[in-house]
């Protein structure tokens, strides 16, 4: 975990602006978690998959808890016989030849903005953080908030090791990495539901398909 000072929330002049992104259609065009497993898996594994989900997917409970099972199960389906160190090398392979085609060049601009001027720069996803962290490091990110693989000596990837970092839960992660202090962001970025929590404790938030363009930096 990477050192922050909570002085941030004070905003004496020339301190840091604190900035979270979500990543999947935010800075991507699409949910890369699917095609993460389908480029790197292969369509019968994804489809299998899939078919994992159905029992869960067909489950009455709407709620936190339900998309929390599909995740896990569809996670364990895909990558089941799978080393931390496999699946390392797949994310690797992923984040160098697959992600650049999924990224939306507005919003790589905009990271590139705030870290180009010092801001503190999260990424807040309910992705696996296995390939997320080596692409936002390439970024200037400082920290990366995500869903957790869980990994079994002898049945590799488990499924989900935390809670998937959706909805109020990405506020929870933020608030551990934070400590004490109640969060509140300068800016973040979001696009969809999962992404309101988040939002709602933004001085300036941006939900992709309410608002149109950019907000400008808050200096």
């Amino acid at each position: 975990m990477f050192p922050f000072t909570l002085a941030l929330f004070f905003k004496p002049k020339g301190a840091c602006v604190l900035v979270a992104f979500d990543f999947d259609g935010t800075i991507t065009d699409r949910d890369s978690l699917q095609d993460f497993i389908r480029r790197m898996r292969g369509w019968p594994v994804c489809i299998r998959a899939y078919l994992a989900c159905v029992p869960r997917v067909l489950y009455w409970d709407r709620g936190p808890q339900r998309r929390q099972a599909i995740k896990h199960r569809f996670l364990r389906s895909a990558l089941g016989g799978l080393s931390r160190a496999q699946v390392q090398s797949l994310a690797d392979i992923y984040v160098r030849d697959h992600v650049p085609q999924i990224l939306r060049p507005e919003m790589v601009e905009r990271v590139h903005a705030h870290t180009a001027r010092g801001d503190t720069v999260v990424l807040v996803s309910a992705s696996p953080s296995i390939y997320l962290w080596p692409w936002a490091q390439a970024q200037g990110m400082v920290q990366v908030l995500a869903s957790e693989l869980a990994f079994d000596e002898q049945q590799g990837c488990v499924g989900l090791a935390s809670a998937n970092c959706w909805g109020q839960e990405k506020v929870n992660r933020l608030q551990a990495w934070l400590g004490d202090k109640t969060v509140q962001l300068d800016m973040a970025y979001g696009d969809s539901p999962g992404d309101a929590q988040m939002l709602a404790h933004t001085r300036q938030p941006w939900l992709r398909g309410r608002d149109t363009a950019l907000p400008d930096l808050i200096k």
